[in-house]
């Protein structure tokens, strides 16, 4: 039957990075790494010194690039390899990114009147424009539930807001 592969993608901070495996024995046969297009290192800044956030175009466009290149390094890096080989993908990421979509589920950002809207992007782990609203939860939760912050720490985060 052949050998078969599978194909990792990792989105993080500053780029998004594919790898392709053989699942018989582990052994990686080819990587690519993309860095986002957008914003500094990837990161969308403001004046806001609490804003960070990502365009989701980056990582369409990162899925591409770095598979079709790891496709090409796993050809040059393993006779007979063929993509038809591959027989899954898998997706790691941070996560806790939320991505404002419209009804059908498209990121706004894709949307041309949101296109610079940095409300429309995904929010990364590392924004804390919601800080003002996290102390009102936390002052909120140490008055009527101060059992739901020994579980967070004390302090509600403004990067789950």
């Amino acid at each position: 039957m052949g050998a078969r592969y599978t194909i990792g993608l990792d989105y993080g901070t500053n780029s998004v990075r594919t790898l392709i495996v053989n699942v018989a024995n582990g052994a990686e046969v080819a990587s690519a790494v993309w860095n986002y297009a957008h914003g500094t290192h990837g990161v969308i800044l403001s004046r806001d010194p609490n804003l960070a956030r990502q365009h989701p175009a980056d990582y369409v466009k990162g899925a591409e690039v770095t598979i079709k290149q790891a496709l090409a390094a796993a050809k040059k890096n393993v006779r007979g390899f063929n993509a038809n080989q591959i027989i899954g993908i898998g997706v790691d990421t941070t996560g806790s990114t939320p991505l404002p979509v419209d009804a059908n589920g498209q990121p706004l950002a894709f949307q041309k009147k949101f296109t610079n809207n940095p409300a429309a992007m995904a929010w990364l782990w590392k924004d804390h424009t919601s800080v003002a609203e996290s102390a009102e939860i936390t002052a909120l939760a140490q008055k009527t539930r101060p059992q739901y912050l020994a579980k967070c720490g004390g302090t509600y985060s403004s990067e789950w807001f």
